[in-house]
């Protein structure tokens, strides 16, 4: 899978869960923009990226 094709799947889940708490499309961008800028710089693998993203919505909903 292209890193394209991974980008545009993984938004798409991201934004069918963010449809279940509520989330728009422009925070679930920026959540994930954020996340993967950081998980470049640490070296992140894509399981703790996503979690991290997944755990970020959570919060942005509180």
């Amino acid at each position: 899978m292209t890193n394209d094709n991974q980008s545009a799947a993984e938004m798409r889940g991201l934004l069918r869960f963010a449809q279940g708490l509520g989330l728009d499309e422009a925070t679930v961008r920026e959540i994930y923009e954020a996340v993967g800028r950081e998980a470049m710089a640490t070296g992140a693998s894509d399981d703790t990226r996503m979690a991290e993203i997944r755990e970020r919505m959570l919060a942005a909903v509180i």
